[in-house]
Formats: structure tokens, sequence, C-alpha cells
């Protein structure tokens, strides 16, 4: 079993009802948790902080979440990202992961599947 507690994530999501919910999610698997809302903000943030994962939102205000990925890539090779995202599509996943994010998820997921996905990267 993966400790949870120790870990730092970085949430990046615009919409305020997402991440009420990764907000709840969080708290009960203990995570530690930074938010932002832009790729801008987002960037920034790595820049100056060290997170164990990063959770990325794909439809983001101005830049998106693949180019707030490929902008943390240059500084941060290691450090996970997960993409989010409410589409399926198979276009959106491979672009997700050609950009660098390590894993996907689509909203709406259930607890079970971020715990899964974090055991796979810790």
């Amino acid at each position: 079993m993966v400790d949870f507690e120790s870990k730092t994530i970085l949430i990046v999501e615009d919409d305020d009802m997402n991440f009420i919910y990764l907000k709840q999610i969080f708290k009960i698997l203990k995570f530690e948790f930074d938010r932002v809302k832009t790729g801008i903000d987002a960037i920034e943030k790595c820049k100056n902080n060290k997170y164990d994962a990063i959770m990325m939102d794909i439809q983001l205000p101005g830049i998106n979440g693949y180019e707030t990925t490929r902008a943390i890539r240059v500084f941060d090779k290691v450090t996970p990202i997960i993409a989010q995202t409410a589409s399926k599509n198979q276009e959106e996943a491979d672009e997700a992961y050609l950009s660098g994010c390590n894993k996907m998820l689509v909203k709406p997921f259930k607890i079970d599947d971020l715990k899964n996905v974090f055991s796979k990267i810790f």
C-alpha cells in the first residue's frame, strides 16, 4: 500500500466544482496540495516548489494543459503529471502523452481510479 500522506500534489484546475471534488478526495487520502487556476500560474508554481505529482486539467483559460505540460517539462522532466479531462477522445489522450503527461484520468473519475493511478506512479 502506498503512503499517500507524505505526498504533495499541485492541482491545476480552473473549475471550482471540479476542484472541490478533488479537494475532498485528497483530504480523504491525506495528500497535501496546492491549487492554481491557469497554466501560467502552474508553470510559476512548479518553478518555485517541489511537488510529488501534478494533476493537470487539459481545458484551461489562456494556455491549455498540453502547452502547460510542455513548458513544465522544459525544466522538470521527472515529476509525474496526470492529465484530467472530460473527453474520451483518443486524439486528446495521445496529445496528453505526447505533451509529457504520464497518466490520464477521464472525468468524472472515482476515488479508486485516482488511487490506482497514484499507486502506479509512487
